[in-house]
C-alpha cells in the first residue's frame, strides 16, 4: 500500500487480544446478551434480534475478559472478518468465532481502529493467506495479530475517525427515524385490523380516535360470531392464501456471463433489509432482461412484498423499486393491489409461518403453508384507505434508505483512501460537510 503512514501489527496496538470460548453456549429467552455472528455487520452492532444465555454460563464466558466500552469485536468466520464496537452501557460476552480486541488508547484510537479494520487494505489481509497464495475461511489468531495497521499520529486517526464517524452518526439517526416511523405504521395496523378500534369506538357511538368522518365511514360498527370469533360485520374469515396472489422466483443460469451483472436489481435473503427499513431498494446482485426471460425469475412491482421460503425463512422486505429474486422467495401481491396491508399482514404471521415450515432438508414455507393460516381479511375500502393513510410515512422511510445508501457510498469511498493517506483531512472533511448537510 502507498502511504504516509507508518504501520504497526494489530497486536502491538492492543492492550488485549482475546478469543472467545469455543463452547457453545446456553441458550436462554432471556438474562445476559450474547454477541452472535449475525448481530456484527457493516461495521455495526444490530441488538434488534439478541440472544441470552444464563448468569452461571455468563461468568464462564467472561473469564478471559468482559467486553467493555470501546472494544472492538471481529468474526474469525462466518463470515470473517466483520467488526463492530462495543457500546456504553452493554453488559455482553462473546459468542463463537469472534475476538475481542481491546485497543491501547495511547498508541491507537479505537473508532479509527474500527474503520482501518474495515478498509479494504485490511480486509485483503485478512481474506489471503500468504504463506499458500490463497484465500482462508478462518482467521487465526496470529494473522490476526499480525495485521500491518497503518498508524497516524493519534490527533491524525482521531480526525479520520471524526470525518468518518460523522457519516456514520447521520446514518444513526436517519436508522433510528426509520425505527420511530415504522412504529407509527405497525400500530395503526394493530389498532385497525387486529385490535378492531374503530369497530369498538363506533359500536360504543364514539367516533374513532383520530379519524375523519369519511374514514370512519368505511368500518362497521358491530361483530359477528366466526369461526375465529368476534369479527367486524361484514369483514371475511378467510385464509391467509386468498388474500394474496403468490409469485415465484427463478435463477438465471449462472454460467452464462450474458443473465448477470444487468441493471436489474435480484433479491436473495442476503438483501433482506433490517428490521425498521422494510424497504429493498438495492441487492448485491443484478441481472439483465435475457436473464429475466430465460428463467423463471419475474419482475415484481414496487411494493410487493417478499418473503424468503427456503433455509433461511421468514425474512420479509418489501420492494421499493421493481426487481426479481430467487426461487427461495416469493412475492405476495394484495387482492386489491395494496402494498402496505399484505406487507404487514404478512410480518403478523410470520413467526407462525416460520413455526408451520417444514422440509427434510431445509425448512420451507410452501403456497400450503400459507393456506394453512387464517385471518380476518377487511373491505377493499378499509384496506386501500390504511394504504393511503400511511403512504407519506413508508414513503419517509424509502428516502431515508434511499439517503442511507448514498451516504454509506461515501464513506466507503473515503476510508480506503483515507486509512492510506492518499486522502487529507480538509478534503475529507468538506465531503463529510456536503454528505451530510
Amino acid at each position: 500500500m502507498s502511504s504516509d503512514h507508518c504501520e504497526n501489527t494489530l497486536n502491538s496496538l492492543c492492550l488485549l487480544v482475546v478469543d472467545c470460548p469455543h463452547a457453545t453456549p446456553k441458550w436462554t429467552e432471556s438474562g445476559y446478551v450474547v454477541l452472535r455472528n449475525q448481530n456484527i455487520k457493516g461495521g455495526r452492532l444490530d441488538l434488534t434480534q439478541p440472544s441470552f444465555t444464563d448468569d452461571d454460563h455468563f461468568k464462564g464466558r467472561i473469564k478471559r475478559a468482559a467486553p467493555q466500552c470501546g472494544d472492538i469485536v471481529i468474526t474469525r468466520e462466518a463470515p470473517m472478518g466483520d467488526v463492530c464496537q462495543i457500546p456504553a452501557g452493554l453488559v455482553c460476552c462473546l459468542g463463537q468465532r469472534q475476538v475481542l480486541l481491546r485497543p491501547n488508547p495511547s498508541k491507537i484510537d479505537g473508532r479509527y481502529m474500527l474503520y482501518a479494520l474495515q478498509s479494504p487494505y485490511i480486509q485483503n489481509q485478512i481474506g489471503w493467506n500468504e504463506g499458500t497464495g490463497s484465500t482462508v475461511s478462518n482467521l487465526r489468531i496470529p494473522v490476526l495479530e499480525a495485521l500491518k495497521i497503518p498508524t497516524p499520529p493519534i490527533d491524525v486517526q482521531r480526525e479520520i475517525a471524526g470525518s468518518l464517524g460523522a457519516i456514520d452518526d447521520r446514518i444513526a439517526l436517519l436508522r433510528e427515524t426509520n425505527a420511530t416511523l415504522e412504529a407509527i405504521a405497525q400500530a395503526l395496523f394493530k389498532s385497525w385490523f387486529v385490535d378492531f378500534d374503530p369497530v369498538r369506538a363506533k359500536q360504543q357511538g364514539q367516533m374513532p380516535e383520530g379519524m375523519d368522518e369519511a374514514t370512519s365511514a368505511l368500518f362497521p360498527d358491530s361483530f359477528e360470531e366466526s369461526e375465529l370469533g368476534l369479527v367486524p360485520y361484514g369483514w371475511t374469515p378467510t385464509s391467509f392464501g386468498q388474500t394474496i396472489t403468490v409469485i415465484g422466483g427463478g435463477t438465471p443460469k449462472t454460467s452464462n456471463a450474458d443473465y448477470w451483472n444487468g441493471d436489474i436489481p435480484w433479491f436473495s435473503v442476503v438483501d433482506s433489509p433490517a428490521n425498521h427499513d422494510v424497504f429493498v431498494v438495492r441487492t448485491e446482485k443484478y441481472i439483465t432482461d435475457a436473464g429475466v426471460k430465460n428463467s423463471s425469475t419475474k419482475i415484481l412491482p414496487v411494493g410487493t412484498t417478499i418473503i424468503s421460503a427456503r433455509g433461511t425463512v421468514g425474512k420479509l422486505a418489501l420492494t421499493g423499486v421493481p426487481m426479481a429474486m430467487n426461487q427461495s422467495c416469493y412475492g405476495l401481491r394484495g387482492k386489491v393491489e395494496d402494498s402496505y396491508f399484505t406487507y404487514y399482514s404478512t410480518s403478523r404471521i410470520v413467526e407462525v409461518l416460520k413455526q408451520m415450515s417444514h422440509g427434510s432438508v431445509f425448512d420451507t414455507i410452501t403456497r400450503d403453508t400459507l393456506d394453512g393460516i387464517s385471518v380476518v381479511y377487511p373491505t377493499a375500502s378499509a384496506i386501500k384507505a390504511f394504504d393511503d393513510l400511511i403512504a407519506p410515512v413508508m414513503e419517509r422511510i424509502k428516502a431515508n434508505l434511499e439517503a442511507i445508501g448514498s451516504l454509506s457510498f461515501i464513506r466507503d469511498t473515503l476510508l480506503p483512501r483515507l486509512i492510506s493517506g492518499q486522502l487529507r483531512i480538509p478534503e475529507a472533511k468538506q465531503a463529510v460537510e456536503e454528505a451530510t448537510a
